[in-house]
């Protein structure tokens, strides 16, 4: 990368140097440079030098200005190496295979690998994912070592406003260790704190050994009833302690299509509890077989059917569910403010194994997906 100090007066090219533009060699032909140079906008221009012009190679003082794009396909493990940096070593190899998978998602992926390039090197990196249901999400950024915070902005606000395009109405990200910086750089970008989750897990010795005595009926999900499950679901929403900010964000059927989308779907696992012919409650699951992990993806119990230890029966039917199709753990995440339920786990033996920091962006709606 070279810098201008010297061209015809009132040219374009003279001016844009003297603005302090960057230019870059391409081709030279005796006396006569072709050039290239970018403006603050991100904005290519092609000129001429004559042999009178002279480029003089950018200081150290003086770096290249940062540019947000795709991931080249050369770059990518190096970008990808970035990100799992700050992981746990023995959790690195799952998530790269994670983000692999989903970046090679065919003709349609749905998440995609964007970097910050100071030239052609590579800065720092950034994943995001479309989900179902109309939400996103996107992890922190990884940058290289003294690479100034404004780089994991531009990265953080670039991926944010991907999804936004992509017609996401609901942006998540998720902070591990909830640094003062992690903190400061995702409220800067307009995300705001959402919940704190903790990520509770039961051994497959805490199972019953047979169904559980239960007053609940549990009737599969089937299409004909889908209707009946999404007012259940709308329902287990009212008053509710599990990220109450999340109310009325997205539809129903948004929400139950991200569900869907959570790991391996069976609709003999999606559950309406039911007493007296009376729908109660739901108990929605999906399978990771690979991780030998059964998720509880959701559950609820409806405003008029609390109190009456039902959460509690439902989760033991979902940990029998566990045991019956050979699954090692049941998993689920629960706002750590919503007391009740977090006693009512305990009860029926899980415990907490993680705990993660939920902030939240919510995009206006785009006006080329405006119904």
């Amino acid at each position: 990368m070279f810098r201008l100090y010297c061209t015809r007066p009132g040219t374009t090219l003279a001016r844009r140097a003297s603005e302090g533009h960057n230019l870059v060699p391409r081709l030279r032909f005796g006396l006569v440079y072709v050039v290239s140079f970018r403006t603050v906008s991100g904005i290519y221009f092609i000129a001429r030098i004559q042999a009178n012009d002279y480029l003089v190679p950018m200081t150290s003082a003086e770096p290249q200005p940062t540019i947000i794009q795709p991931v080249t396909p050369q770059d990518e493990d190096q970008a990808l190496a970035l990100l799992v940096a700050r992981a746990v070593p023995e959790d690195r190899a799952m998530r790269l295979e994670t983000m692999r998978a989903d970046l090679d998602g065919g003709d349609a992926p749905s998440a995609t690998l964007l970097g910050a390039y100071r030239g052609r090197r590579l800065v720092g990196a950034v994943y995001c994912q479309l989900q179902a249901g109309r939400s996103g999400i996107v992890g922190l950024p990884g940058t290289v070592s003294g690479e100034p915070a404004a780089s994991s902005r531009s990265l953080l606000g670039a991926a944010a406003e991907w999804l936004a395009q992509q017609d996401a109405r609901l942006i998540y990200a998720l902070l591990e260790q909830e640094t003062e910086a992690e903190v400061g750089l995702v409220g800067e970008v307009g995300f705001q704190p959402l919940a704190h989750l903790l990520y509770l897990v039961a051994q497959e010795p805490e199972f019953p050994l047979v169904r559980p005595e239960s007053p609940l009926e549990f009737e599969p999900y089937s299409p004909a009833s889908h209707q009946r499950l999404a007012r259940v679901v709308e329902a287990t929403y009212q008053q509710t302690m599990d990220c109450p900010g999340l109310e009325k964000v997205r539809t129903t059927d948004d929400v139950l299509a991200g569900y869907r989308q959570m790991g391996a779907f069976d609709p003999e696992r999606w559950l309406i509890a039911r007493h007296a012919g009376n729908d109660v409650g739901c108990l929605l699951l999906t399978d990771h077989p690979r991780h030998q992990n059964l998720e509880l993806v959701y559950m609820g119990v409806v405003p008029a059917a609390r109190g009456k230890h039902w959460g509690y029966q439902i989760a033991r039917h979902a940990q029998w569910i566990a045991r019956q199709i050979g699954r090692r753990r049941l998993v689920l995440a629960v706002d750590e403010t919503n007391a009740p339920a977090l006693k009512m786990y305990q009860e029926a033996g899980f415990k907490a194994w993680e705990r993660r920091s939920v902030w939240a962006k919510f995009p206006p709606v785009v006006k080329n997906h405006q119904q």
